[in-house]
């Protein structure tokens, strides 16, 4: 069995078709909607594999909010390959300033527009034809691929991380991210920390400030430290060809904490958010360590009241892996086979999910999907339907090269890549 026969299973008509049918399932998540979740779109790529002949496995990692799981081929002395996307998307915003209906997935132009459509249904859409491709050709690969439609990437990342706790996830030996980076092969990502600082002071009436202690102050205090901390992690963080130099940037600033607030009163608590953003380079104690300092300091300005900080939702430290890697091969030579061009390289803005598969499972991530990499959450989301076929084919040739058939072992055998 050849790579082209397989390639050839590819169908243009067909994963235009399949995105724009996830894309027009809304699944924006919406708290306190409980029917505002990824439900409906993960039933329909569930009965998509099904159809196909798939084994399938459903995991429910909180309510209405399922992780699909598509396995092709059985491990064996092999590898096993995971092609990764995610089923929820961000909020439409004001459905009036877009061109097009936002859940409306229409055709125009050779784009497709909604919301998700670049973030990330097309990548998505493209791995399931891309699988689909090997099990049509009745291929015997020499491991396992599966593809993971992952529920809560946009939030918490709680579907990767049940994922992590799975058989089929521990025995992962690499994965591709589908996530929109116009099809460069992204083997760098930034990581986030986002930093929740809480500053206690003292309750009293506006009119007499002697009486409190103002725990704003100590807000304003804590926002003066942030360029130093910005300098410092620079420092400690490796220089990137493909990622911006890290950041630190304030984004939430809330007082008081709890209950209401009023012109006339001073907190008792105030709140700040800072959104952290790294490359490869310090490890989380080191990270924390400075943040720690960036309180520190703070507080040493700001008498009778006390800055303590916590990580919300972890530490997602940045990730690299090397060209020499055996997937970032099988991909090189995948995207040559599948375009006839040669790799372009990048590296990834954000976090993805394929943050926690590194740090959790150890295993070598690329991440590499159709879409602009800076229109993901804007009015008039779109994917060029070229970059969407160019996508499932190079997940095609990707997997092909790294997992080999049946029988003979793929080329640059190595560990798991820890």
């Amino acid at each position: 069995m050849s790579l082209n026969s397989v390639l050839a299973r590819v169908d243009t008509d067909e994963v235009v078709a399949l995105t724009r049918d996830l894309v027009r399932i809304p699944s924006v998540i919406r708290p306190g909607d409980p029917s505002a979740t990824e439900r409906a779109v993960a039933d329909h790529v569930h009965r998509w594999f099904v159809r196909e002949g798939f084994d399938v496995e459903i995991h429910e990692v909180a309510p209405g909010r399922p992780n699909v799981l598509a396995v092709f081929g059985d491990k064996g002395e092999g590898r096993s390959l995971l092609l990764e996307g995610h089923t929820d998307v961000v909020t439409e915003g004001d459905a009036a300033q877009w061109t097009y209906p936002p859940f409306g997935a229409e055709l125009v132009d050779g784009r497709i527009y909604g919301r998700g459509a670049a973030d990330m249904k097309s990548g998505l859409a493209a791995a399931m034809v891309a699988a689909a491709a090997f099990k049509r050709s009745n291929v015997r690969l020499g491991g396992r691929l599966v593809v993971g439609a992952l529920a809560d990437e946009e939030g918490d990342m709680i579907g990767a991380k049940h994922v992590c706790t799975t058989e089929i996830g521990r025995e992962l030996d690499a994965a591709i991210i589908c996530e929109p980076e116009e099809n460069e092969l992204c083997l760098e990502q930034r990581g986030v920390v986002w930093a929740r600082v809480t500053v206690r002071g003292r309750m009293a009436h506006g009119a007499m400030p002697e009486a409190g202690v103002n725990p704003i102050t100590g807000v304003g205090a804590l926002l003066r430290e942030v360029p130093a901390l910005e300098k410092r992690l620079r420092k400690l963080c490796t220089r990137s060809k493909h990622l911006r130099p890290p950041t630190v940037t304030p984004t939430i600033v809330k007082a008081p904490i709890q209950g209401l607030p009023q012109s006339n009163v001073i907190p008792a608590t105030a709140e700040a958010t800072i959104d952290i953003r790294l490359t490869p380079g310090p490890d989380a104690e080191a990270v924390a360590a400075e943040i720690e300092t960036a309180c520190r300091n703070a507080a040493a300005v700001c008498n009778g009241m006390t800055i303590e900080w916590r990580p919300v939702n972890g530490y997602r430290l940045a990730t690299r892996v090397e060209k020499d890697e055996p997937l970032v091969r099988a991909m090189m030579k995948g995207v040559r086979q599948a375009t006839g061009k040669a790799s372009r390289f990048g590296g990834v803005p954000g976090s993805t999910d394929g943050t926690i598969l590194r740090m959790t499972l150890g295993i070598p991530i690329v991440t590499c999907g159709p879409g602009n990499r800076l229109i993901p959450h804007q009015v008039d989301e779109y994917v060029e339907v070229a970059e969407l076929v160019d996508a499932a084919r190079i997940y095609v040739a990707s997997a092909f090269n790294y997992l080999g058939l049946d029988g003979s072992r793929p080329s640059n055998v190595r560990g798991r890549g820890r």
